[in-house]
């Protein structure tokens, strides 16, 4: 209760606060949602210091760390502000407030479990003290009881909680011992051992644990197992501590070797919660699929796990651990098909019975461990009236009834870790196998596996196996449309074939055209109870509101495949760790790798990509899709604009978020997610965008020789900009289109896309792009007979460009117009018009425009016969081309060097220096599918071959030089090479 200003006191609603296990927050019989693992955190910190004030930096520390982020106050405030939300339901309520200190969170007596557990473990600490052996264990188990997992499970433990997890634990395991000496003194030894087997294996260097399961081990079944599990005990204590048994357990194991009386149980113990019950063998498997395949090595590892080979070494350090392995996967994969498959082979490991449970961990009402109990024991053979009332009494009792038999328990779709805890076996000999959609990381001592979709040859060999290799070999193309369709998704294959078997009518390109469209696709992978949409939504369903609105964003990108920074940008959050731990965890995500930059990568799973766009399509209202998308792809048009600025212009890369690194490879390997945001945003009408990302692609592409991609994004960008009425934008888009033909040697289907956009430029009064396309159109035909043109219109680009004060420009400008006069034998005008432009360039620090200048500089001066300087301005553009690893500037920079050696004097001499930087050039041209360049290498290797005196290498260069010029429409340089053959020598 708290009082209000000029009003009665408000009775704060109860709310049930759990720490004992997973967090958790329940009133009024409901779960209150909250949030990703970051607010869960802070709710925990709360929650530890209930009641008094919680400062903000605190806070922060238990979320982050010692390394919070920029944003970790605003983040704090409004974990808060959504945790208010959820615990304040009710005008005027002050659960959680703000005041002088920090943060406050009120509790009202009995909410928390935490509070619970001490009042019951003080309780029968005392009852235990005063002989009151039955109402000790009784008080004692019941505090146990609240345990459902580890203390604060499933949040982020640093400094502060990591301190108040560990002190909760060791008070459970002084509950535990405490409640084992008054099971031992009520002479009940074999309900504890299963329990005690348990606790060992996670606490292996408790020595009090030892010493009481060896106690129980030694009333129920004699000295044995006890000296097993004393050996066991000091070799775990020797192995990792390199001491021996302290005096307590050494003392007892002179006990045990003594058989000494004193260890002997009471008189009259209990009756064994089991008697009158007799073992049948059963098994309650389901039937085996009769056409399984693949998962061989998935098979060998889980039974090597779950019925180790003789002599194998304890896994978790305990002599009675049971083997728990887990397979875990997305919707869909198949985990239960091959959970079953391994539970026949093992049918003769596990003698005493192969029980099976269907947890429904995704699908149908949570059930809890008890009911499950309640049900596994009927079915066992225990009457109804025999059925202890607690979970954990009937926990003890199935594991009294497996212990001393080998049993395999099959744990089917478990929903979490404290859902089948109380349904493990305690005692070896058995061992559990456990499907899950969820990672159950939480499971001490389990084994995880991940199960993965099918590979191509495992998805053919299922089809081959249900529908028939001869149908699916007279149609092979669209046997792999419907392959890829299913993308090795064992369900999706499964009703697929069972389709294509039911229609023995059909014809296997019927099924791939009707599941070509996403639009239906869910729809036609359903047969009968298959279905893999009902798969998919169980999961989805399942999920909490953040984490589900995290999984429809990921509906709304163009691939499965993205960076972790897409997935903010379409939430508009700082952070979207809690959303991606939660998918990741439930197997709705996978991480793909890391960029070069250290960002993650993430991909989801082609179908559940598609049933994500179904449900942001259904959920999402379209002013949010669309302010979503714009995000997105104001975070590609961001960061492909600061990698170009570095690229091409040296910038520092400062205007991309996260830029440390290699930008050259981020591009390399963002190259086709850059295409998709293109071709995407023109797809989906936002065509501003889409002309954006194609305007500051083009020069990437440019530079990286990208030329199909560069294609891609310009043709996407015109078909938006035509259907959008956008003249400007159309005729930029056009001049991009010309412009990779003109570098692809397609001069002849340039020019006519040149002359309409310029044209329709020059009209609507855009100086500045009719300026950039007349520079492009100059250096595209300067050395292909069209010298003039290309100095008309290098000069008016630079006119424009001076005008507009484009320093950048001008310099790429200044640089076409003196390759133009270089092409008219003008070149020491060449070598004047180019002084100024490398003064800019030099100035702006520019280093592609730099070198580029600096090669044809070169290329000038070797015209004059100055080759010396040629040869110093090259040695600094291949440095510079090799910085910003532009491969086809380094290798024109290659060919001109080995020109430069070959005109250095005559002579074999120079012409052999020549071959060297000839050849790296040739590789680099040919490899980079450069036809220009590789002529021009061409004529300068038969150039040095002919210097050389090996004349019939000579002429095999200067017949490929002829072909390349002749391909290219470059006459003049035809001429030459033909006169190299014999042939008349060309007109100047």
């Amino acid at each position: 209760m708290r009082p209000e200003k000029g009003g009665p006191a408000v009775e704060l609603p109860r709310v049930e606060f759990k720490v004992l296990g997973p967090l958790a927050a329940h009133a009024d019989g409901r779960a209150l949602p909250l949030g990703g693992p970051k607010q869960r955190t802070l709710l925990a910190m709360l929650l530890v210091h209930a009641g008094t004030p919680v400062s903000a930096d605190r806070l922060s520390d238990a979320v982050w760390g010692a390394a919070p982020p920029a944003s970790a106050q605003a983040n704090v405030r409004s974990y808060v502000a959504v945790l208010r939300r959820v615990l304040n339901p009710a005008s005027g309520e002050d659960r959680l407030s703000l005041g002088h200190g920090g943060y406050r969170l009120q509790l009202r007596p009995g909410e928390l479990d935490l509070h619970r557990f001490d009042e019951l473990a003080a309780r029968g600490r005392a009852a235990l003290a005063a002989g009151e052996h039955r109402a000790a264990a009784q008080d004692l188990q019941e505090a146990l009881g609240l345990w459902r997992g580890g203390p604060y499970e499933g949040v982020v433990h640093h400094d502060a909680l990591h301190i108040e997890a560990a002190r909760l634990e060791e008070a459970r395991l002084a509950a535990l011992e405490d409640y084992a000496e008054a099971r031992l003194a009520l002479g009940e030894p074999r309900e504890l051992t299963g329990l005690l087997c348990t606790e060992v294996a996670r606490h292996p260097l408790r020595e009090s644990l030892w010493a009481r399961l060896m106690v129980a081990q030694y009333r129920w079944h004699g000295p044995g197992d006890a000296l097993k599990s004393y050996a066991r005990a000091r070799a775990v204590l020797r192995d990792e501590l390199g001491l021996e048994p302290g005096p307590e357990l050494r003392r007892l194991h002179r006990a045990v070797l003594a058989r000494d009386p004193a260890l002997g149980a009471p008189p009259d113990p209990a009756p064994p919660v089991n008697a009158g019950i007799v073992w049948q063998s059963r098994s309650q498997l389901p039937a085996d699929e009769t056409d399984f395949v693949g998962r061989d090595r998935v098979l060998a590892r889980a039974r090597g796990l779950l019925d180790p080979p003789p002599g194998t070494p304890f896994r978790t350090g305990s002599p009675c651990a049971v083997p728990v392995v887990v397979l875990t996967g997305l919707p869909g994969v198949g985990k239960t098909t091959l959970a079953t498959r391994l539970a026949h082979r093992l049918r003769d490991s596990f003698p005493d019975g192969r029980l099976f449970l269907h947890l429904d961990g995704a699908r149908g009402p949570h059930r809890d461990a008890g009911a499950i109990l309640a049900d596994l024991l009927l079915g066992l053979g225990v009457s109804g009236s025999s059925i202890p009332e607690t979970t954990e009494d009937r926990a003890a009792m199935f594991r009294s009834l497996l212990s001393g038999r080998k049993v395999l328990v099959l744990l089917d779709d478990a929903r979490d870790e404290a859902q089948i805890r109380p349904l493990l076996p305690g005692t070896p000999g058995s061992a559990a196998l456990v499907t899950s959609r969820a990672r159950l990381t939480g499971l001490t001592g389990a084994e995880l596996i991940d199960i993965d979709p099918f590979d191509d040859t495992e998805s053919q060999d299922l089809l081959q196996r249900i529908v028939g290799p001869r149908r699916l070999a007279a149609e092979p193309a669209e046997t792999e449309r419907i392959l890829a369709s299913c993308a090795g998704l064992p369900l999706a294959l499964r009703v697929t074939a069972a389709r294509l078997a039911n229609r023995p009518h059909w014809r296997i390109r019927r099924l791939a055209d009707r599941l070509a469209d996403e639009r239906t696709l869910l729809e036609e992978l359903t047969v009968g109870d298959l279905a893999v949409r009902t798969s998919v939504a169980a999961s989805y369903h399942g999920l909490a509101p953040d984490a589900a609105r995290a999984f429809r964003a990921v509906g709304m990108l163009p691939s499965p495949e993205f960076p972790g920074w897409a997935l903010a940008a379409l939430l508009d959050a700082p952070d979207t760790d809690d959303a991606t731990d939660v998918l990741l965890d439930a197997n709705l995500l996978q991480v793909e790798g890391v960029d070069v930059q250290g960002q993650p990568r993430f991909r989801m799973h082609d179908l559940l990509h598609v049933y994500a766009a179904e449900r942001a399509l259904a959920e999402e209202p379209e002013t949010g899709r669309r302010a979503a998308v714009a995000r997105l792809l104001d975070g590609w048009l961001t960061r492909v604009r600061a990698a170009g600025h570095q690229l091409i212009r040296g910038g520092t890369g400062d205007q991309l978020p996260q830029s440390e690194g290699d930008l050259v490879g981020w591009l390399e390997g963002e190259r086709t997610n850059l295409v998709t945001a293109a071709e995407f945003a023109a797809e989906s009408g936002y065509c501003t965008h889409a002309a954006a990302l194609a305007s500051a692609m083009e020069d990437v592409c440019h530079v990286r020789n990208w030329w199909d991609e560069w294609e891609h994004v310009a043709r996407a960008a015109l078909a938006c900009a035509e259907a959008g009425g956008d003249a400007v934008a159309t005729a930029v888009a056009q001049g991009s289109l010309a412009r990779v033909s003109a570098v692809r040697g397609r001069v002849d289907d340039a020019l006519p896309r040149y002359a309409t956009a310029i044209g329709q430029l020059d009209e609507l009064g855009e100086d500045h792009h009719a300026a950039r396309l007349r520079i492009h159109r100059s250096i595209a035909v300067a050395d292909r007979g069209m010298a003039d043109l290309a100095h008309d219109d290098a000069a008016s680009a630079a006119a424009v460009m001076s005008r507009l004060g484009d320093e950048h420009g001008r310099v790429t400008a200044l640089r076409s117009l003196a390759f133009a006069l270089v092409c008219q034998g003008r070149g020491a005008e060449a070598v004047a018009t180019l002084a100024p432009a490398l003064e800019t360039a030099e100035r702006l620090r520019h280093p592609l425009a730099l070198a580029d200048i600096l090669q044809l500089l070169a290329w000038a001066e070797l015209s004059a016969g100055r080759t010396d300087r040629a040869a110093g301005h090259l040695d600094r553009a291949l440095a510079l081309f090799r910085k910003v690893r532009h491969r086809p500037g380094e290798a024109y920079a290659l060919m001109t060097l080995g020109r430069a050696h070959a005109e250095h004097g005559p002579g074999p001499a120079a012409a052999a220096r020549a071959l060297g930087p000839l050849r790296a050039a040739a590789a680099l041209f040919t490899e980079l599918g450069e036809r220009r360049g590789a002529a021009f290498t061409d004529y300068w290797l038969g150039r040095a071959h002919t210097a050389l005196g090996d004349l019939g290498a000579a002429a095999d260069h200067f017949t490929r030089a002829l072909a390349g010029f002749r391909g290219l429409r470059m006459p003049y340089w035809a001429g030459l090479a033909q006169r190299e053959l014999g042939g008349p020598a060309p007109r100047a």
